[in-house]
């Protein structure tokens, strides 16, 4: 490291301001004794509900509110103003899309009505704020100090108001997670099993674009191809070469899934509902299996996280003192 600081030093003019600490609005802790790392942007948080006047707003449970579902402008819903209403979507998504994968499933809804938002939409998007205000002190943690690769596939078939299913994906590394996604799906599936296997696709790929990376910064990882589906049709179908009337309607690019299990480059194993942490990616989910789920994911309040830093907890451990 010492000599590459001289030569870059040589190069450029630039300062060594010791270990890094904040990081386009992320703070980083570490604990390098016991190999444990922790990020946040409680400080970013506070910024954004401070712009929009809501930093004494009343705390929320749950990003969204179970079993509400956005629709379009109706002719008795208010207009809200779009600038605005963009402004806070594109605050949320930046938190999303750092530290935060527990908002990705209220973001991805929120942000299909940008164009032409509604009195509905604004409420929601106002929920969201709530529930940062009440957890903005929440980040991922890393703590294993082996290298453990858990990915994890799931759908919610026909959850949008054009009966296009959600796809979520999320990968964790050494108990934090790393990337993570929650979309609609760009064609309508005909059976949960159909829904299951598109969003398969995009896990997939993230996969081996995963796989890749780490394998060209010489890392081994246990578990790197394995990625974790909650329905057994869509394990079968991505096992199984032979012709399926039911399914001959899917797109060829959908096949791509099968190529890459066939190859062993995945490896699709099931895991139950209950510990499908993509789920919490797909729908809303009640406050009790939220808050579990964001657990798995490895986000965690900082005062947690910061006990863990520095009295060498494990953070699961640290998480159950503070629940």
């Amino acid at each position: 490291m010492t000599s590459l600081k001289d030569l870059l030093y040589h190069e450029f003019e630039m300062k060594d301001l010791c270990e890094l600490q904040y990081f386009l609005g992320m703070r980083v802790m570490r604990n390098r004794e016991n190999r444990m790392l922790g990020i946040d942007q409680s400080t970013y948080i506070g910024s954004i509900l401070a712009r929009f006047k809501l930093e004494g707003c009343k705390g929320a449970l749950m990003p969204m509110t179970q079993g509400v579902k956005l629709e379009k402008l109706g002719l008795d819903d208010v207009r809200e103003d779009q600038v605005i209403y963009q402004r806070e979507i594109g605050s949320l998504m930046y938190a999303m899309l750092a530290t935060r994968p527990d908002i990705a499933f209220a973001v991805s809804q929120l942000s299909q009505f940008s164009s032409n938002p509604s009195n509905q939409h604004q409420r929601a998007a106002i929920h969201a704020f709530q529930y940062l205000q009440a957890t903005k002190d929440y980040g991922i943690t890393y703590c294993d100090a082996e290298l453990i690769l858990k990915g994890y596939s799931d759908a919610d078939h026909g959850a949008t108001d054009d009966r296009r299913s959600m796809s979520a994906y999320i990968f964790i590394l050494n108990g934090g997670a790393v990337s993570w996604m929650s979309k609609k799906q760009p064609t309508v599936a005909l059976s949960s099993t159909e829904a299951e296997y598109i969003a398969l696709t995009q896990a997939v790929k993230e996969s081996i674009w995963i796989q890749r990376l780490l394998g060209e910064l010489g890392r081994q990882v246990k578990d790197i191809n394995v990625i974790h589906e909650d329905n057994q049709g869509a394990i079968a179908l991505a096992n199984n070469p032979e012709f399926h009337a039911c399914m001959k309607h899917i797109d060829i690019q959908y096949h791509f899934v099968r190529e890459n299990v066939q190859s062993s480059q995945i490896d699709l194993k099931y895991c139950p509902t209950k510990d499908m942490v993509a789920d919490q990616l797909t729908k809303p989910l009640c406050a009790v299996r939220h808050r579990y789920l964001v657990t798995k994911m490895g986000v965690n309040p900082i005062h947690a996280m910061n006990k863990a830093l520095q009295h060498h907890h494990t953070v699961p451990k640290a998480v159950a003192e503070w629940e």
